[in-house]
């Protein structure tokens, strides 16, 4: 039978999570959770695990981009989420290890609804079709398969049509850590275009 004296000793969880949050510092927490996680992870999701609030959670994840930084694992921030992947001038070696075969590299076709749906996304497959003028079922359904990029829900449009988004497997593949880092390039859409609902994800 419990007495007093052992529920007094029994530890509060919560305060044994804050004491080692305190004593190992909330960068190393949320590098373990990016370890261990099977995807990528948002500021508000690390936040929601760790306690911490989004402004502390990305001075933390701040801390660990400019760590990682000449390092062979990088911190990858893609669409607001985080990942620890290889650096991205270590794919060849990467690809060597893993066996894959560099010569299948994506068509032209496949290229160039990459390019649309990276500096145009989230596009739909209208969207993508209207720039490149030609049926883009194959180069998508290519993309898909490669995880270079997916569906990113759908329109509150007729039909619901569904937009696709790049991945982060696409900034490794092309060696960046971000969207931001991608060449400027000019490309005209329409203002109906510019002006289409969000998605529905």
């Amino acid at each position: 039978m419990a007495t007093d004296s052992d529920a007094r000793t029994e530890p509060d969880q919560d305060a044994v999570a804050d004491g080692l949050q305190g004593d190992f510092g909330l960068a190393r927490t949320i590098e373990g959770l990016l370890f261990v996680a099977d995807r990528a992870l948002s500021a508000a999701e690390l936040g929601g695990v760790t306690g911490a609030s989004e402004v502390e959670v990305r001075e933390a994840l701040n801390e660990l981009i400019e760590h990682y930084r000449t390092r062979g694992i990088i911190l990858l921030e893609h669409r607001n989420t985080f990942r620890l992947v290889s650096a991205p001038d270590l794919a060849d070696h990467c690809r060597r290890l893993l066996g894959l075969d560099q010569r299948r590299q994506p068509s032209r076709a496949a290229l160039e609804t990459l390019g649309i749906v990276a500096y145009r996304g989230p596009a739909t497959r209208a969207e993508i079709e209207r720039v490149r003028g030609v049926d883009s079922d194959s180069a998508l359904a290519s993309l898909l398969a490669r995880n270079l990029i997916r569906e990113a829900g759908r329109l509150d449009a007729p039909g619901r049509p569904a937009v696709f988004t790049t991945t982060d497997t696409f900034l490794a593949y092309f060696g960046l850590t971000s969207l931001d880092e991608l060449p400027e390039l000019d490309l005209e859409f329409g203002s109906d275009e510019l002006e289409r609902p969000s998605p529905d994800v």
